[in-house]
């Protein structure tokens, strides 16, 4: 599949919307809402935007990025007809690019020419399998010390996460595309990112993964990065760090999605992870 790739580059902030599967309740969470304020007169430090095109989206790229707000969580699934989910915080400190309708041949041929002018990936999505998967990626300006890697299968992924987690680097961005018989990963790893010991689990169901994020917490880790494989599938990293005021919701719709978006604005919240794939949208939120 031929792809056009789209660019846009400045410095900016971001938002999402979803719908509830399971939560993790906090004293802060259960806080009642203010009746005086509403989702939409709440202070805009976060955006979301669901389900576009890529021609949709990078019209609201070029927005986003010249009000001052950045990408915080990318998401394209669907390679027949790529939809791009993602969300946008205030951070005017930051330079990025946004760019999106990769191929897998585009995308290593972006990552060298973007390095060139000082940009490294901090996120990469991918859909699809093969000559058809479609990708996205966010590149940043910065000094800081990235690794990447893309089509690596499970046992390739957790072999390279090993060796990268010894020299000292930890994963920030983590994709999974391909198929439920051969999943694809896609990551970015960042030196000296992460505090403690990073651990990674892969395959759970909406159950396990559940249940996992409970037994996590006990032992003081939360989320850091999620992604939905394909066959509604979940792999996450975790981290050192409270999970006191976070909100996770898995296996929503773009309708579900969006209403939980306002109602968690309503209550202080935005979106820190998100991650789509198959029409299934999952994301974690924490107190602002």
């Amino acid at each position: 599949m031929k792809s056009t790739q789209r660019i846009a580059a400045f410095t900016t902030a971001m938002a999402v919307a979803t719908a509830p599967l399971l939560a993790l309740a906090s004293p802060a969470s259960a806080e009642p809402a203010k009746t005086a304020q509403t989702a939409q007169s709440l202070p805009l430090d976060w955006v979301s935007l669901e389900a576009l095109s890529g021609t949709q989206l990078l019209q609201r790229v070029k927005q986003l990025l010249g009000k001052g707000y950045v990408p915080e969580a990318l998401s394209v699934t669907n390679a027949a007809n790529p939809q791009y989910t993602s969300v946008w915080i205030k951070d005017t400190t930051r330079k990025v690019s946004v760019l999106q309708g990769l191929s897998a041949t585009d995308l290593p041929k972006t990552i060298t020419e973007q390095a060139k002018a000082g940009f490294q990936p901090a996120m990469i999505t991918g859909t699809g399998t093969g000559a058809d998967a479609v990708f996205a990626a966010v590149f940043e300006k910065t000094t800081q010390q990235i690794q990447s890697k893309l089509d690596l299968t499970k046992e390739t992924f957790v072999k390279v996460n090993a060796q990268l987690t010894a020299a000292g680097y930890s994963v920030a961005s983590l994709d999974v595309y391909g198929t439920v018989e051969k999943p694809l990963y896609a990551a970015v790893w960042v030196a000296g990112a992460a505090t403690g010991t990073v651990q990674v689990t892969m395959g759970q169901t909406v159950e396990e993964r559940g249940k996992e994020l409970l037994a996590r917490a006990k032992q003081g880790l939360r989320p850091v990065v999620m992604a939905v494989e394909p066959g509604k599938l979940y792999t996450t990293v975790w981290s050192k760090g409270s999970s006191t005021g976070l909100k996770e919701y898995l296996n929503l719709s773009k309708v579900t999605y969006t209403l939980k978006s306002v109602q968690m604005k309503a209550l202080g919240y935005r979106p820190e992870i998100l991650d789509t794939e198959g029409g299934l949208i999952a994301a974690i939120w924490t107190k602002s």
